[in-house]
């Protein structure tokens, strides 16, 4: 019925999980990635990304039904 990819929708989701830290999964994920990697700020840098990420992912989603 709707042709979306799962990019658009990986974005939407993850970002809403991000964003609301739902399960703390932004304070999970930043202190499994700081075990392996460098990381500049804390948990709350995740959540601000997630934000974007929400908006990042609507606008695919809203492109992709209109095209």
């Amino acid at each position: 019925m709707f042709n979306i990819g799962p990019g658009p929708l990986i974005f939407f989701i993850f970002g809403w999980l991000f964003a609301l830290n739902i399960m703390g999964l932004a304070d999970r994920v930043y202190q499994f990635a700081s075990r392996f990697v460098p990381m500049i700020g804390t948990s709350v840098t995740l959540r601000i990304m997630g934000g974007i990420w929400i908006f990042v992912g609507g606008t695919l989603v809203t492109l992709d039904l209109l095209s």
